[in-house]
């Protein structure tokens, strides 16, 4: 961080950027004694701070008279420098499909045209990824519709900032079995289920119910892997980069999984409420050229970048 915002009045620069950043342009600016009021300063820093930042070409003010002080023009990454939110990070799903990596690399493009950089970690499991935005340490998570109108249900403080529309997320899933014997899901069948899936254990659940079933808990990305060496019956898995000539596949056949299946293939990006800075930096995403992206990198027309 600059150490210009290590100081006392490095420290006012940052809240008063921060201020600016949600005022509109040619909107009043809050009055230099109400300023100073909010932030514990003299009426001189706030001065100063202003100053600086019309200097730097971070804002343009003007005066008029009893009507008040204006914002008639403002930098936002200039702005977004200055209040400490150059960087977003986000929490995103392993970026094992083309469908992810475009994702990742449509929202590190947007991030960066608008002037800010994105970190990106990755993690198994839309329960995992969400928890970490609950206790603070990502900006934000992607994770399908249905996964994260679960979450929040739980947890009123996370809301939705992007969508990304259907099949954003994933294509479809199907049930695939070790053996092209199996046609439909069987008493006594051990089928592999990872806990952390909201998306995978709810079609589970729904596509086996009222059989007896002996549930394997395994990491999603080893499933394919069991169902290979047989360790496993059966599983549901997104079909975007299984070949159908290796695997036994079979389509979803319980109609409310189909139906919730159309809410897990969306991909939304979820934010704590309290989280402005950051659900502002979001704000300024294009989704459309994110999209773009993503499809050009599915098509292979785009080299992923993240």
């Amino acid at each position: 961080m600059n150490e210009r915002l290590l100081s006392k009045k490095g420290m006012i620069l940052q809240k008063i950027a921060e201020s600016l950043l949600f005022i509109e342009v040619d909107h009043r600016i809050p009055k230099i004694g109400d300023l100073a009021s909010m932030n514990g300063v003299g009426r001189g820093t706030i001065q100063t701070v202003l100053k600086y930042l019309e200097e730097s070409g971070s804002i343009r003010l003007e005066a008029k008279g009893h009507l008040g002080t204006f914002l008639r023009y403002k930098n936002i990454p200039q702005l977004l420098k200055f209040c400490g939110m150059e960087r977003l990070t986000g929490i995103m799903p392993l970026p094992y499909s083309k469908k992810y990596e475009g994702l990742a690399s449509g929202l590190s493009a947007e991030c960066q045209a608008q002037g800010m950089e994105l970190s990106i970690a990755f993690m198994r499991g839309a329960k995992l990824r969400l928890q970490e935005v609950v206790q603070g340490r990502y900006d934000f998570a992607i994770a399908s519709r249905f996964s994260a109108n679960e979450a929040m249900k739980e947890h009123p403080e996370l809301s939705i900032l992007l969508s990304f529309g259907s099949y954003s997320y994933v294509s479809k899933h199907a049930v695939i079995f070790s053996d092209r014997k199996y046609k439909s899901f069987e008493d006594g069948m051990k089928i592999g289920i990872d806990p952390f899936s909201t998306d995978q254990q709810v079609l589970i659940k729904e596509e086996t119910k009222n059989k007896n079933m002996q549930y394997i808990e395994l990491n999603y990305m080893h499933l394919l892997r069991h169902i290979q060496a047989k360790t496993i019956d059966a599983t549901i898995w997104n079909m975007d980069e299984v070949d159908n000539e290796r695997y036994h596949t079979m389509p979803l056949s319980s109609p409310l999984a189909k139906k919730m299946e159309e809410y897990m293939g969306e991909a939304v990006c979820v934010a704590r409420n309290d989280n402005k800075k950051g659900a502002y930096g979001l704000s300024l995403v294009h989704i459309e050229k994110v999209k773009q992206i993503q499809e050009m990198v599915e098509t292979g027309d785009h080299l992923p970048k993240y």
